[in-house]
């Protein structure tokens, strides 16, 4: 058992120190341009439930954080080969000449095959920072400078196509006592390559106020003529759910009752999240960069209009100069995370010089200083602790977090799902079961929330509240008549920093059942703590905790 537990650690920490780094002196970009996206769904019409999932579908929010290109269809064929879905995607997407309507939007044009510049002027505007804004002041140009901005976001197109399959009720499903809904769903991203080339053919289509008829007919049939590309650049498949226990059973009466169709909605909400959260996580030109503008607290002048949300994670990084190199090079001083919903500013404005700040929270590294640069940097806000605890209740112990802030807008709050197991000999069992053994092998499982609180730049609190189950196995005892009994468990954890995914953590917990030993036939036996006598109270724990 001792050896499971430290194989268990040594595969924790090799995962810890590996597996997670960011190469240092990879050039960092400090400039971040607003990047654009056409979001299409394929049209499953043969697909369980589909008629339902399409019904939904205009209800999505698609995110603030991108231009808006979307079409006058949100649909596109079925691809015929699963196996090289991209492909037939692809060949879809040219089939239907969505790049050249996306950057026909782009320049407004019209049935007649007239364009104008009105929406790249307004997005250039608008996707101007209060930097931007200053610097145009100071120019000639003024505001015509941060309207021509908008002419390289074009270059930032791209197209996102949402494939749902396996859509599935709970009971479908077969999780019982469930309503809602599950699906799993790939994202296939693709850029518009609108290189010079492309670019001067497609200026040549344009049509001016003095144009002859002859001349204007020309460029309508060049326009027809015209091939913009597109480039594949990943996918991203993963499985979403969106559920609550029925109203008859007792956690049930925890939820505000949601209908299936509220569940369904929510279900193709998560659906496009999640799956642009991960496609971030890949695509530089999808991670928001801006400079530390305040350091007492953490701010910085992003918001609603980059897409920021409670705990995303930022790298925080200070150019320093390198001799040998003659080059200064990106060297990360810490790492910050957004900090509640009531933190996060509304930008979703034109730049004038006065746009508001975020609040961040630092979770690792050195003091940092007004200027430093801030990358986006997702994670999955999912925590592993392995280690031991120590106690009556003690032995090998595990433990995941579930980071809540992007969901709920509040910062550093879990929940968690535990599980731990031990031995030991229990005379008293004698007397309460019929077995001549007095050697109990003990299996705990639970969960529970937590509240995360830094107390320094590279120390946590963390105090949790939950509650589980133990159960008792012995070589004279079936598997049905193997007691068990409930528990509530208190505690708290401290966790120091060795690196900003890896940290060693101590804490202690209290663990109190509230239920006598029990069978599965229902047979009260007696307390727990007599039945395995003084097995309850506190236990001490000690381990390592990464994230990822």
């Amino acid at each position: 058992m001792k050896n499971l537990l430290f194989i268990s650690l040594f595969i924790a920490l090799a995962s810890c120190l590996f597996g997670q780094g960011v190469k240092e002196g990879e050039k960092i970009s400090t400039t971040y341009d607003r990047s654009s996206l056409t979001v299409l769904f394929v049209d499953n019409q043969t697909s369980n439930h589909w008629n339902e999932v399409r019904a939904k579908i205009s209800k999505i929010v698609f995110s603030d954080k991108y231009n808006n290109n979307n079409l006058e269809t949100l649909y596109i064929s079925p691809n015929t080969a699963r196996g090289v879905a991209q492909n037939e995607i692809a060949n879809n997407l040219n089939n239907f000449r969505v790049a050249k309507k996306v950057v026909a939007k782009w320049y407004n044009r019209q049935p007649d095959g007239t364009m104008d510049m009105t929406m790249v002027h307004e997005r250039g505007r608008f996707s101007a920072t209060d930097a931007d804004f200053l610097l145009a002041q100071t120019s000639k140009r003024g505001n015509a400078a941060l309207e021509e901005f908008g002419n390289r976001l074009i270059n930032l197109s791209y197209i996102l196509v949402l494939d749902l399959k396996d859509i599935k009720t709970m009971a479908e499903a077969g999780v019982v006592k469930t309503k809602g809904w599950q699906a799993s769903v790939t994202g296939y991203l693709f850029k518009v390559n609108f290189n010079d080339e492309v670019k001067y053919a497609f200026y040549d289509t344009w049509i001016y106020d003095d144009d002859t008829e002859e001349v204007k007919d020309q460029k309508r049939k060049a326009f027809d003529a015209l091939d913009i590309p597109i480039e594949p650049v990943l996918q991203k498949s993963v499985s979403v759910a969106s559920s609550q226990p029925e109203s008859d059973t007792g956690l049930g009466l925890l939820f505000k009752p949601k209908s299936t169709e509220q569940l369904l909605e929510e279900l193709l909400q998560k659906a496009y999240d999640e799956t642009v959260y991960r496609i971030e996580m890949d695509i530089e030109e999808f991670k928001v960069k801006t400079a530390l503008y305040e350091t007492r607290p953490l701010r910085a002048k992003i918001g609603l209009k980059e897409g920021l949300q409670t705990d995303i994670r930022f790298f925080v990084y200070e150019y320093v100069y390198n001799e040998k190199t003659n080059e200064a090079e990106p060297k990360r001083r810490g790492v910050i995370r957004a900090a509640s919903k009531s933190t996060i500013t509304d930008n979703r404005k034109v730049a004038e010089g006065d746009m508001g700040t975020s609040q961040f929270y630092q979770v690792h590294g050195r003091k940092l200083d007004q200027g430093f640069i801030l990358q986006q940097q997702n994670d999955l806000g999912i925590e592993v602790s392995l280690g031991a605890e120590l106690g009556e209740i003690g032995g090998g112990y595990g433990r995941v977090d579930l980071r809540l802030g992007r969901f709920i807008g509040i910062k550093s709050l879990f929940v968690y799902l535990e599980a731990g197991f031990d031995a030991g000999d229990y005379p008293s069992a004698s007397s309460y079961l019929p077995v001549s053994d007095e050697s109990f092998m003990f299996l705990r499982f639970g969960g529970g929330i937590a509240k995360g609180m830094q107390l320094t730049r590279n120390l946590e609190l963390r105090p949790y509240f939950g509650a589980g189950a133990e159960v008792a196995s012995n070589d004279e005892i079936s598997d049905e008549d193997a007691p068990s009994a409930i528990y509530i468990k208190p505690g708290v954890n401290l966790a120091l920093n060795l690196k900003h995914n890896f940290q060693l953590i101590g804490g202690v917990g209290v663990y109190a059942f509230i239920s006598n030993a029990a069978s599965d036939n229902n047979d009260d036996i007696g307390p727990w703590d007599s039945v395995f006598l003084d097995r309850t109270g506190p236990s001490a724990f000690i381990g390592i905790k990464f994230g990822f």
